[in-house]
C-alpha cells in the first residue's frame, strides 16, 4: 500500500476521534505499517499549515551540475586515440583535472 493511502487512512481515523497512539496501533494491525507517533504529529502539522496532497516531495536536486559533458568527453577520447597521451599530458589540452580525464 502506498504512503498516501496510509496517510489518508490515518486522517480518517483522526476524524473519527482516535488518538495518535490508537491510530498507530490500528495502522499496524490493518496494514502492517509500523510508524512512530512523532511522524503522525508531523503529518498533522503539515496538513494543518498548508495544502498537502499527502504525497512525498521529490528528493531530486533542482540543478544537476556536470563538469564533463558528452562533447568534452568525446574530444578527450579522440585526442587520446590519436596521440596515445596519458591523463597528465591530456590535462594540458583541456581544462579538467587529470583524475577527471582518468575517469573518462
Amino acid at each position: 500500500m502506498k504512503k498516501e493511502e496510509i496517510r489518508k487512512e490515518f486522517f480518517k481515523l483522526k476524524i473519527k476521534g482516535h488518538t495518535n497512539n490508537q491510530c498507530r496501533k490500528i495502522l499496524l494491525a490493518q496494514f502492517g505499517y509500523q510508524i512512530c507517533k512523532r511522524t503522525l504529529q508531523r503529518w498533522n502539522k503539515k496538513l494543518n499549515t498548508n495544502e498537502w496532497d499527502l504525497k512525498d516531495e521529490s528528493t531530486r536536486p533542482k540543478n544537476i551540475h556536470l563538469k564533463i559533458d558528452l562533447v568534452l568527453e568525446n574530444n578527450i577520447l579522440d585526442l587520446r586515440n590519436k596521440t596515445g597521451f596519458g591523463e597528465n599530458k591530456l590535462k594540458d589540452y583541456f581544462e579538467v583535472s587529470h583524475t577527471s580525464i582518468n575517469k573518462i
